[in-house]
């Protein structure tokens, strides 16, 4: 009687994982969303591949057009991503940064967001002490939202590693029109030994052509020569994230619904790289 229940047991195991797969590798692929306006309305349906959507909801201390980023989280949630959020922030002292935090948490929770990504970049590294200033806001925003996942989605020079025991993970921006200058950028955050391996990713443009300057683009899926593309650079660091900025229209082009003469649309992308990481031949 015993052997039968354990039998039963195994074949409802199995049939549960075939029903829902366990995905190979851990690198989470995040979508981020600007403005709603910018999206096609199919747009659900062209991130297939996404693991979760990111919409804007704070500048500084203020919301940012909420209603439109729960509009966005509800059809992200009805196409089966997670919903993330991020916002921008100033982080020009320790008590501004903690004012900008609960700001922050309390339109995740409102959101129902799994993760946060803190985007601060010229203002927040001109500070006296830029890693104090973001250290305050990740220990204000985790009193408030302890549950959320806080991404350090920031410029990567004033980074310490007392400043990443505070966020859970590390995703500086790597952006670039060049193979060669992505690389680099994206090698060397990845090296930095003092933050752990499971704590690293990073940010890439979505690789939507450049304005006025045929054949560059803001990243590029493959790799050309001995300069390696995005899905080269996914299978050699492995990240625990990587998050394209941006979703939609940006100066004309909206590379989630068409491929351009560099790269395939962006839903074919992270296929490809999801496939890579998999082991798959792409």
């Amino acid at each position: 009687m015993r052997n039968a229940a354990i039998i039963s047991l195994l074949k409802r195991v199995i049939e549960l994982l075939r029903k829902n797969p366990v995905k190979e590798d851990s690198t989470m692929l995040v979508l981020t969303v600007w403005q709603r306006g910018l999206l096609s309305p199919d747009w659900p349906e062209l991130a297939d591949g996404f693991d979760a959507v990111s919409v804007k909801c704070v500048d500084g201390s203020k919301t940012y057009r909420m209603g439109e980023a729960k509009e966005t989280a509800r059809e992200a949630i009805a196409a089966g991503m997670k919903i993330h959020a991020w916002g921008f922030h100033y982080c020009q002292s320790e008590n501004q940064g903690r004012k900008e935090a609960e700001a922050a948490a309390k339109a995740c929770l409102e959101l129902g967001a799994e993760g946060y990504h803190w985007n601060a970049e010229k203002q927040w590294a001109a500070t006296g002490d830029p890693a104090s200033c973001a250290i305050a806001f990740a220990q204000e925003f985790k009193s408030f939202a302890p549950a959320v996942q806080l991404y350090a989605n920031c410029f990567n020079d004033p980074i310490t590693s007392k400043m990443m025991e505070n966020f859970d993970f590390f995703e500086p921006m790597c952006y670039g029109t060049k193979r060669k200058t992505i690389s680099k950028k994206i090698d060397a955050r990845m090296d930095r030994h003092e933050i752990p391996t499971s704590k690293k990713g990073f940010m890439v443009g979505t690789g939507r052509k450049e304005v006025g300057k045929p054949g560059r683009a803001w990243g590029y899926l493959n790799g050309e020569d001995d300069d390696p593309g995005l899905v080269q650079l996914a299978v050699k660091h492995k990240p625990a994230v990587i998050n394209f900025f941006r979703a939609g229209k940006a100066n004309g082009e909206d590379i989630m619904a068409d491929a351009n003469d560099v790269n395939p649309r962006l839903g074919e992308q992270v296929n490809q790289i999801r496939a890579a990481l998999n082991g798959a031949i792409v």
